[in-house]
């Protein structure tokens, strides 16, 4: 599945399965493809996922997380309810045509192994005209393709996704907390309780990317 459409309140939803890694373009965690790697590379730098966007094109993403307490630029708690564009290297997006995962070991690797998305239902969220309709209970708060944003917390600057959405860009992904209906791995989940969303718009054949988690 191509995940850049125009979606609006539709979504597709889906589940993280460690067993359709290898025959996945759409999947979280496990080594970056072959020769995919982001223009700043720090210690803590690892692939976080491969998302596919069109019918040749794909978006492999890197984070880069401290999650100690103290002053780095990298601290994720600090991070958190902002909304972040391609300046910032806390996530980097890497836009390439799809590849193979290369069988040489990459330092870039995440601790969490690969996931590949399995997409399941289609549902439509309600309306979200203010910041205060994002805390409706009825938007599907799982991982998702497209829909309204959901949000653990209505704090910081969630309320700014919504003027994204009404600018041209699209709800790429969201990916929550892992339940018993994902793979269950024995590690740390990159984003905690928080709700990682990525917002993309394309201007002419140049993609741009926006993300938040909170």
């Amino acid at each position: 599945m191509n995940l850049y459409a125009n979606y609006g309140r539709k979504f597709t939803s889906f589940r993280l399965k460690q067993e359709a890694a290898s025959n996945a373009r759409c999947l979280i965690g496990g080594a970056p493809p072959t020769a995919v790697i982001p223009r700043s590379v720090e210690a803590a730098t690892r692939h976080l996922a491969t998302l596919a966007l069109e019918e040749r094109l794909d978006v492999s993403l890197f984070s880069t997380f401290h999650y100690e307490s103290g002053p780095s630029p990298f601290n994720f708690f600090r991070a958190t309810y902002k909304l972040h564009d391609q300046s910032n290297v806390f996530i980097q997006f890497v836009v390439h045509q799809p590849m193979r995962d290369s069988d040489i070991p990459s330092p870039l690797k995440s601790p969490l192994p690969a996931l590949g998305f399995v997409f399941g239902d289609q549902g439509v969220d309600p309306e979200c005209a203010t910041v205060e309709a994002l805390g409706n209970p009825t938007i599907y708060s799982d991982h998702k393709i497209g829909g309204q944003p959901s949000f653990s917390q209505l704090e910081g600057v969630v309320g700014a996704t919504l003027a994204l959405l009404r600018g041209g860009y699209v709800h790429l992904l969201q990916l929550a907390f892992p339940s018993r209906n994902d793979t269950l791995v024995n590690t740390d989940w990159p984003f905690g309780e928080a709700i990682f969303h990525v917002f993309a718009k394309k201007n002419g054949s140049v993609f741009e990317f926006c993300y938040i988690w909170a």
